[in-house]
């Protein structure tokens, strides 16, 4: 496996994601027939999804941009075999989300505490009241940049403290976050999710969207429990 390839097949997988995004997103916004599964009542205006298109497109394109670069100069740090054993694999990928969810949630955190960032930045993603799938991606620049801080903090963590960081595990974790940010943000009541303990479900993350406060979690909802930010439905 080269750096080329590896970020090459990264990068595809990526914007395979933000494919499904966007057959969901524009599934939910055009037949009505499914909308009544959705949490909230809201009606969804469709123009509002095109007008938000070029911003989703932009943060889409600092995505595959910054993991490019970013894993190019990381690659010396994974494990070039491509070996899968399952319990490194698993425990790399339990790291990852921890690490990437742990700094996450201080970092939500304070952009709602702080009052001059929640108004020039984050109040961008909480234009979306009522959140269809892609719209995970529409936040500020600024924001989506300092949010995906947290999963090179894993990797970091990984290579320097093992002998290297499993391919496969860096992988899997991208198509877990990445489909559970789609579905998170989808709007739709969980069928599985809500059946993990202190996995994010919809209803956490929607909550979070409609009352504008608290449930600062996204991956694990430990977080919201130890610190005293969960909320009531």
């Amino acid at each position: 496996m080269t750096a080329g390839k590896f970020v090459f097949i990264t990068i595809t997988l990526l914007l395979c994601c933000n494919l499904l995004g966007l057959i969901i997103s524009l599934v939910t916004v055009h037949f009505k027939s499914i909308q009544k599964y959705r949490r909230q009542d809201k009606k969804i205006n469709p123009s509002i999804f095109y007008q938000r298109l070029p911003l989703i497109g932009f943060n889409i394109f600092i995505l595959c941009l910054f993991s490019s670069f970013g894993l190019y100069f990381l690659f010396p740090l994974f494990d070039k075999s491509l070996d899968f054993n399952l319990l490194v694999v698993a425990l790399q990928v339990f790291i990852i989300l921890f690490v990437d969810d742990f700094f996450f949630y201080f970092l939500h955190r304070w952009m709602h505490e702080n009052k001059y960032i929640l108004k020039k930045v984050h109040r961008i993603h909480h234009k979306a009241t009522a959140p269809f799938a892609l719209e995970y991606l529409y936040v500020h620049p600024f924001e989506w940049m300092l949010g995906y801080t947290g999963p090179f903090i894993g990797i970091i963590s990984i290579g320097l403290f093992t002998d290297s960081l499993n391919i496969w595990a860096f992988w899997i974790y991208l198509l877990l976050r990445n489909i559970h940010e789609l579905e998170v943000h989808s709007g739709f009541n969980s069928k599985i999710s809500k059946w993990i303990p202190f996995w994010g479900e919809n209803e956490h993350h929607d909550i979070h969207h409609e009352k504008l406060d608290g449930n600062y979690a996204t991956t694990f909802t430990l977080w919201d429990y130890l610190f005293k930010t969960k909320m009531k439905e």
